[in-house]
């Protein structure tokens, strides 16, 4: 079994349609960095024009891998997309002095978030003889979610890369470094056991439910009860009535058994993976189906990916992994926002155990 790592790196700002999280390409190379060392050959997907920039960025620690141009339009619907969302993201904003702007605030690129599948199914075809498919983002160890301790690494440019975080930041001078060889063979483990996997949080996911709002005439109940024949909850917070769906992580790797609420559990698109076949068979024309039912629907705003794929790990049962909080938790490591009981981080390690 050879697994292959795809992720992306693109510049898309928060104040565009398209929406992004303002980062620049270089700001990504502590984090791909880390990424490297997990020993999967790598497929990462870009603008076409910045391909040189992130192969002359990587070169030096990656070893297998390909740099490939793609341009998020050519998403189906893309524009589709675009056009109604620009009727959800402008709000009012005082400047301080007193005058009232008109401002765009949209936190995340629906394209980008899309494409995800699509790039994954892409490396069937890889240099490699790579037989299974393994997504991560590529932002994953910023250090709000990784302690500094274990690996993480802030933004940092290609030029402060070396004095932010030297090679003794990394594995394997860094023995503590949780992006490791060892992640890759509790990936293989998992992988052999599990068709496909996904990680999950113990709450419902919110985009679904607020659709479900009397303003919206209940509109994810509607769409799914067609679709699925699911009975959801139709109020917010919904009661838990014998009719109605209960969802729960007791598939989970110590998860917790207690009915979260009338709708899937939020299940995140930061890292899954499995066979390509379940992939190109099952997973990916479900989430057509879905993100063509609701993308019909011009009166809901556009969802990223992750409410799709908590449909269609509560359908298939793929929740694997959970967590409770982004944040690390940990009081003696930078950017400590609050203790939890299952940080983010801790999934890192479910793999790794596995």
């Amino acid at each position: 079994m050879k697994p292959i790592l795809v992720t992306c790196v693109y510049q898309a700002n928060s104040d565009w349609v398209a929406g992004g999280k303002d980062n620049d390409e270089g700001l990504y190379v502590g984090s791909l960095k880390n990424l490297s060392k997990l020993g999967m050959p790598m497929h990462l997907y870009c603008w076409p024009h910045m391909v040189e920039f992130l192969d002359e960025m990587i070169k030096p620690f990656f070893k297998e891998y390909k740099i490939i141009g793609c341009d998020l339009f050519e998403w189906p619907r893309s524009y589709e997309i675009l056009e109604y969302k620009n009727n959800f993201i402008w709000y009012e904003r005082e400047d301080g002095n007193g005058n009232i702007n008109e401002v765009i605030y949209a936190p995340r690129c629906e394209l980008l978030c899309h494409w995800k599948l699509k790039w994954c199914q892409q490396a069937r075809d890889n240099e490699w003889g790579c037989d299974k498919v393994f997504w991560m983002d590529a932002g994953v160890t910023e250090w709000c979610k990784i302690p500094l301790c274990y690996g993480g690494a802030e933004y940092v440019y290609p030029r402060e890369l070396d004095e932010q975080y030297p090679d003794s930041h990394f594995y394997p001078e860094n023995e503590n470094n949780i992006f490791t060889p060892k992640f890759t063979e509790g990936l293989k483990r998992i992988m052999t056991d599990k068709k496909w996997f996904f990680v999950t949080q113990p709450q419902h996911n919110d985009r679904l439910a607020e659709f479900d709002w009397d303003e919206y005439g209940n509109k994810t109940s509607k769409i799914l009860y067609d679709l699925l024949g699911w009975k959801l909850g139709i109020t917010y917070p919904c009661e838990l009535t014998p009719d109605k769906m209960k969802f729960n992580i007791q598939q989970c790797i110590d998860g917790e058994g207690t009915p979260q609420a009338g709708y899937p559990n939020w299940t995140v698109g930061t890292f899954f993976g499995g066979s390509f076949d379940e992939l190109d068979d099952v997973i990916f024309p479900m989430y057509m189906k879905l993100f063509n039912a609701f993308t019909d629907d011009h009166e809901i705003a556009p969802f990223t990916e992750e409410p799709f794929y908590s449909i269609i790990a509560q359908l298939y049962d793929y929740n694997l992994l959970w967590f409770d909080n982004w944040n690390h938790g940990m009081k003696d490591q930078p950017v400590c926002h609050g203790e939890s009981k299952k940080p983010f981080y801790t999934t890192i390690l479910d793999v790794i155990n596995y």
